[in-house]
């Protein structure tokens, strides 16, 4: 009896790691988008090294808004589209700055029409913000109170009670807001 036991349980523990493989296979999916000028290395340094903390994320990075919207912009779509049709349980985050910001409150509108839902939506400092549609999970929005900053609000679009959001306002700079340990720390958190 005291054998089979044991003969048995190297096939028990492999049929236990499986099934725990399988069930936490599902990982989230991240689009980090740069503002203008963000090829400029000191510039988009922030989300490139948040996009370093975050495992399998893509950064985006760019020097005007024809490429952003022309390439970018369709390129994230049509990526999250081809992904969605292929497993609709796997989680989107989409994280911006600056005019990055507008594009995913944007993409994330595009996606509600399409019945896409996003997991998490960061807004770094956005300029010309769209509201945040039902379909999204979780929101933050980040703000800051330097000169240059914009300290646009994002809000909720109307009959929108579904969508937890954040909304933080730091002592930082426009650009040096992508860095904040404070701010990534919030994303990395709330995609999960």
């Amino acid at each position: 009896m005291i054998f089979k036991k044991i003969k048995t349980a190297p096939l028990l523990l492999a049929a236990t790691l499986t099934a725990l493989c399988f069930t936490s296979s599902v990982h989230a999916r991240t689009y980090i988008v740069n503002g203008i000028a963000s090829a400029v290395p000191f510039i988009g340094y922030g989300m490139n090294n948040l996009g370093k903390r975050i495992p399998g994320s893509k950064v985006f990075s760019y020097i005007t808004s024809i490429e952003g919207n022309r390439v970018i912009k369709p390129r994230i779509l049509a990526d999250i589209e081809s992904r969605y049709a292929r497993n609709p349980s796997e989680p989107i985050n989409l994280i911006g700055i600056s005019y990055g910001a507008n594009m995913v409150s944007e993409i994330a509108g595009k996606l509600a029409a399409k019945g896409i839902p996003v997991n998490y939506l960061g807004i770094i400092e956005g300029t010309s913000l769209r509201s945040i549609p039902p379909t999204v999970s979780k929101a933050d929005n980040f703000t800051c109170t330097s000169a240059e900053c914009s300290k646009k609000k994002v809000r909720l679009s109307g009959g929108n009670t579904t969508t937890s959001l954040g909304q933080f306002t730091y002592k930082d700079g426009h650009i040096d807001l992508g860095n904040n340990k404070k701010v990534h720390s919030r994303i990395i958190s709330r995609i999960r």
